[in-house]
């Protein structure tokens, strides 16, 4: 039999088969391309609402690098403002509402004062027109945040002087940049505001009964609290831009610790005198009273999680108390953490699942709350001198540790719970600080040896350095850095 030939035609010979033209070819975005103009993507088929909503899953890169692939899709990204969300989303949601705040609270012409130094007319009054917007805070913040990274030098001008007469302890500025406080070495405490053309006024100037140690601002910037050894003074902002007291906080030993809840409702002081108090803000504006915790030993230091639902207390008798807000109102204890070489300080990544414990002096652990609401000890980071600074990224997907040992460690959260020790990273001279980028992508290291040195997340479980500044002193620390301190 012979064989049946499949190429073949009827009459026996071998009939040309169809030949494809070549579809054109060429190089975007360093890679090779071929677009096949008879096969037309699936995508270009759907409604614009169904694309748009498509791309808004993408990440940040993923939208950065599709706005290089055409035109079409370029124009796309603009319309929709996508790159702008996708930046703005990537920062957890106490940062959101901060960001949120700061971007809608200011006028016409305050955003003109924010956006002139570094933007022409023309591009400072398209932003202010779309202030309507529901994407205003994402157009507005990532626009203003390229244009200062392309901003070499500034020029500062002088705007106002704040005098006292004598030596000034403390100066604090508001996250929106609108309000500065200043305490004086005679316990004198002025806060200064901005006007709207720009100008600075005292708008509070009141004496303190002892050496004021710090002052903190709440997140929506209309509260400062004021610490002093024995007192805190919370101070609110009228409608007439004035200040005023609100509430004083006494305990009969100094104070060690003190915070705003990230809503800027509640606000906390820790004591030697062994309490820790707790004031939240009624409806009517003013403040109370709401909880008093008293515990055996002094408090060594307390603090809210960002989520305001979680509380970390830490005691000389070296234990860690996690306590947690009830739909009640009430304040439970959850958890308490302990260990043979003894709890000497705490704190509580922003979500308030994760706590990092410091064993001794050299070994650190983290813990992290279980499903059933337990916690349980996931990894444990040990350096060989003092471990003394820390940042929790705001994703709290990444924990970076620094010590006198001249190293950093990097720890990432894993898909299972657990923490994994990703990279270490080294320096001539001991670390003063460590500190995590708002968008978690970034680690930026301060040492004793004149430099600081830029990580970045390449892929997940992934470092690599991408720069090191040089300066002629040595770095003590960045914004925000949070140093382990141990009072003993």
């Amino acid at each position: 039999m012979t064989p049946l030939n499949n190429n073949s035609g009827n009459d026996g010979s071998t009939p040309e088969q169809p030949r494809l033209e070549q579809a054109p070819t060429g190089m975007v975005a360093g890679r090779d391309v071929t677009a096949y103009n008879q096969n037309q993507s699936a995508f270009f088929c759907l409604p614009d609402e169904s694309k748009t909503m498509i791309i808004r899953y993408l990440g940040f890169r993923d939208i950065t690098r599709l706005v290089k692939v055409c035109k079409y899709f370029r124009d796309l990204v603009e319309n929709h403002k996508a790159l702008e969300r996708a930046w703005y989303q990537r920062f957890p949601s106490p940062h959101l509402y901060q960001l949120k705040t700061i971007a809608t609270t200011k006028d016409e012409q305050q955003l003109r004062d924010w956006l002139k130094p570094f933007a022409n007319k023309d591009t400072v009054e398209s932003l202010v027109k779309k202030q309507q917007s529901t994407y205003f805070p994402a157009l507005l913040l990532f626009n203003n945040s390229k244009l200062m990274s392309q901003c070499e030098t500034f020029n500062l001008v002088t705007k106002t002087e704040i005098t006292h007469p004598y030596h000034i302890l403390i100066v604090t500025l508001s996250a929106d940049g609108r309000h500065l406080v200043t305490a004086c070495l005679d316990n004198t405490v002025k806060i200064c505001s901005q006007e709207t053309d720009g100008s600075w006024k005292v708008k509070a100037s009141t004496p303190d009964n002892g050496w004021v140690q710090e002052a903190i601002f709440s997140t929506d910037n209309r509260h400062v609290l004021v610490i002093s050894r024995l007192r805190a003074r919370i101070y609110g902002m009228k409608e007439d831009g004035s200040w005023e007291a609100k509430a004083t906080i006494s305990h009969n030993r100094w104070i060690l610790s003190a915070a705003f809840s990230a809503d800027g409702r509640h606000a906390l002081t820790a004591s030697l005198d062994n309490t820790l108090k707790i004031y939240g803000q009624k409806t009517d504006g003013s403040w109370e009273a709401k909880y008093i915790i008293n515990c055996d030993t002094p408090i060594r230091l307390a603090s809210f999680s960002a989520d305001g639902r979680h509380l970390l207390v830490v005691n000389t008798s070296d234990v860690a108390t996690i306590y947690g807000l009830e739909d009640d109102g009430s304040l439970q204890a959850k958890a308490t953490i302990t260990d043979p070489g003894g709890v000497n300080w705490a704190c509580l990544s922003s979500d308030g699942r994760h706590a990092l414990i410091r064993i001794g002096h050299n070994t650190l652990k983290i813990c992290s709350q279980e499903a059933i609401g337990s916690w349980e000890v996931k990894a444990t980071i040990n350096h060989n001198n003092f471990a003394h600074s820390h940042s929790f990224s705001d994703d709290c997907r990444h924990l970076a540790t620094a010590s006198f040992d001249n190293t950093a460690k990097i720890c990432d959260l894993q898909d299972d719970g657990s923490w994994k020790e990703i990279t270490t990273i080294s320096h001539d001279h001991f670390f003063y600080s460590v500190k995590f980028s708002a968008d978690s992508r970034h680690l930026v290291t301060g040492s004793d040896d004149n430099t600081a040195q830029v990580y970045g997340q390449e892929t997940p479980g992934s470092w690599v350095k991408k720069a090191t500044i040089k300066h002629n002193e040595r770095i003590s620390s960045q914004p925000g850095s949070a140093p382990m301190a141990a009072i003993w």
